[in-house]
């Protein structure tokens, strides 16, 4: 029998969690335990605590747990997901029993991989030695002849990660990009290099579900052995997961199966759609009726009641952070093509009036990033030319790490704020050196850049010790040669480098002199540097997901003929206006547009704790739109002045 969880367990899990901690005591209301005790799926706002509440009904489950051979089964998304879930329960005594078998925690492609395809192939003798899209494209690519490379070259939509098998009417079925005759070379040559590159063991992620597929139709026993297995099932992160993965998961585990399956995520935050796979409906659907958590601590009432009407589900979202006293107003900059560069530095202006303690974290967010032709572009570069969303454009770094460690030790002047972007751009440099990459959501493998370094450190587990390492190398008071060999090997390791080899040597070797730089040397590629010194991450809504800011400022761009923040003021005016439903049959239409722009603009305005300023230009907002958003809404209306005549 499956474990009961009620509240008296509840309570004596908080009663045990909360001993000794004060004021900072864990409280949960009616909503969140009732996620906890039911499996219902949950719609859980941003900063509402999914990870917090995933991991106290596993710690409950974990306590009450008696089967040898049957266990609960965690599955997410991404590793990050993953990562914060093994973080939350692996310090409990109790959770750390879900840790090991027979239970599981892990992405949905880990899940498939270890349950079905790795198993499926070595049945068939395939000894699979690596599971990554950019490692098999470049296997296939290097056993090309000359003319297969001359026929995928010639059209864009030829591409060598397209040669892979998909499951197709019962059998795995392989497609030849591009469809060149059987009898030609490049057929033959494309046939050779997928043979080569499964024996081997070289495959695309995408092929492991295939190669499940096919193990569940000609083995229906296999899905009864899982639900055996695995009578708990829980899904996090679940807006952002594909609708194939959630038709794989439903035919595993289907609704009449008998076993407990609950979904936790926030549809509102599905901004990933239009970008590859088709949405799942299960959850993601505009009619499916989801249990709300709608209160957030990370933000204010007052930022909560200025971005509800962006949620595409109609959460009735509250903010339960204190206000801060004499704060700057949430505002919305307004400009014109004259003035459309002061955007940051007032900005910036309006962040100053915070409390230092309360401005560490400051960024700026947009929906597009780069120019895409076509009339009048509206973009992150247009606000900031310098910024680089392949962060190819780095800075001046000096010529050590331990140069850059010395800086920030021996001289005085440069904020704390400062002299961390300076590190962690060393970091970056660290990796660059040593070759690793970063598979980022688009499934494409790619630099470690200062955005997604996060995410590669989450990956490898080492978030904690990196961020202690950072600490110390701020607050160091000297740094002899001994001190510097103990970081430089903590740095390697916590960044899975070798820092003995290669590149990296000459990089990581002691300095008896602080590095030489002046103040915009120091800064990454994409920080914005404004005039009264505060320092700012620019940065794609994508590349900011998930974070928290102390304050952010969300650009205002243009996707086809519409901009994003001008199609968005009705619904922050006004709650009650009926949404735009996003069609992924149709991604392109102006509705779908509109769609995606909510969902984009309510992950960007959902990020700070105290401040969320928008830009938009004078042509695109009205009188009547200006005097709505300060009477109705509270928003600060700054107007950037005319740039003076020369």
């Amino acid at each position: 029998m499956l474990p009961q969880l009620d509240d008296a367990a509840i309570e004596a899990l908080l009663a045990r969690l909360n001993h000794g901690v004060g004021q900072d005591a864990l409280v949960l209301d009616e909503a969140r335990r009732s996620a906890i005790k039911e499996y219902q799926n949950v719609h859980a706002c941003p900063g509402a605590g999914k990870t917090t509440v995933i991991g106290l009904k596993l710690i409950l489950l974990a306590e009450k747990w008696s089967a040898l051979h049957q266990g609960i089964c965690v599955l997410t998304h991404t590793n990050i997901a993953k990562n914060e879930i093994l973080e939350r329960i692996g310090t409990d005594p109790a959770g750390r029993a879900l840790l090991s078998y027979p239970h599981f925690i892990g992405t949905i492609q880990d899940f498939t991989n270890t349950f079905l395809a790795l198993p499926a192939c070595r049945s068939t003798g395939i000894a699979v030695r690596r599971i990554d899209d950019a490692a098999t494209a470049n296997f296939l690519e290097g056993r090309l002849s000359l003319p297969a490379r001359t026929f995928l070259a010639m059209s864009q939509q030829r591409k060598i990660s397209d040669l892979r098998y998909r499951f197709e009417n019962g059998a795995l079925k392989l497609d030849i990009p591009g469809n060149p005759g059987e009898q030609t070379d490049s057929y033959k040559s494309m046939k050779a290099a997928k043979n080569a590159a499964i024996k081997n063991g070289f495959l695309f992620y995408s092929e492991m579900y295939a190669i499940a597929d096919q193990l569940l139709v000609s083995n229906p026993a296999v899905a009864e052995a899982i639900r055996h297995r695995f009578p708990i099932v829980l899904v996090d992160e679940m807006q952002d997961t594909s609708r194939y993965q959630d038709e794989f998961l439903s035919r595993i585990f289907p609704n009449d199966a008998g076993i407990k399956f609950q979904k936790v995520g926030d549809p509102d935050q599905a901004i990933f759609d239009g970008m590859g796979d088709k949405p799942n409906e299960s959850f993601n659907g505009a009619a499916v009726q989801l249990q709300p958590i709608p209160d957030s601590s990370r933000f204010t009432n007052s930022i909560a009641a200025k971005v509800r009407g962006l949620s595409t589900r109609r959460i009735n979202l509250i903010g339960s952070r204190a206000d801060l006293e004499n704060a700057p107003a949430c505002s919305i900059i307004v400009f014109d093509d004259e003035t459309i560069g002061e955007v940051l530095p007032k900005f910036a202006e309006i962040v100053e009036a915070l409390p230092a303690s309360n401005r560490q974290t400051i960024k700026v967010v947009g929906g597009r990033a780069d120019n895409e032709g076509g009339a009048k572009p509206l973009n992150i570069q247009t606000y900031w030319p310098a910024f680089d969303r392949a962060q190819s454009q780095r800075t001046v770094l000096p010529s050590t790490f331990c140069a850059a460690a010395r800086r920030c030790t021996e001289l005085a002047s440069g904020s704390v704020q400062a002299h961390t972007h300076l590190l962690r751009q060393c970091v970056v440099e660290l990796l660059r050196l040593a070759g690793k990459t970063y598979v980022g959501r688009n499934g494409k493998d790619g630099p470690v850049t200062l955005s997604n370094l996060g995410r590669y450190l989450s990956e490898k587990g080492t978030t904690v010790r990196f961020n202690r390492l950072m600490a110390e190398m701020v607050m160091m008071e000297d740094l002899p040669a001994e001190h510097w060999a103990n970081i430089a090997n903590q740095l390697g390791e916590v960044c899975d480098v070798n820092i003995g080899t290669g590149d990296v040597v000459p990089f990581m070797v002691f300095s008896e002199l602080p590095a030489d730089l002046d103040g915009e040397a120091v800064l990454p590629g994409n920080v914005f540097s404004s005039p009264n010194g505060i320092l700012m991450e620019v940065s794609t809504i994508h590349g900011v997901k998930g974070e928290t800011h102390d304050a952010t400022l969300v650009l205002e761009t243009k996707f086809g003929t519409l901009y994003d923040v001008q199609e968005m003021l009705s619904f922050l005016i006004d709650s009650d206006l009926e949404r735009p439903v996003f069609d992924p049959e149709h991604p392109k239409t102006n509705p779908s547009i509109r769609a995606s722009f909510m969902k984009k603009l309510y992950v960007g305005t959902s990020r700070a704790r105290h401040l969320v300023c928008l830009a938009v230009h004078k042509d695109r907002i009205s009188d009547v739109q200006r005097q709505a958003l300060q009477e109705i809404k509270g928003w600060a209306i700054v107007e950037l002045p005319p740039v003076p005549a020369i």
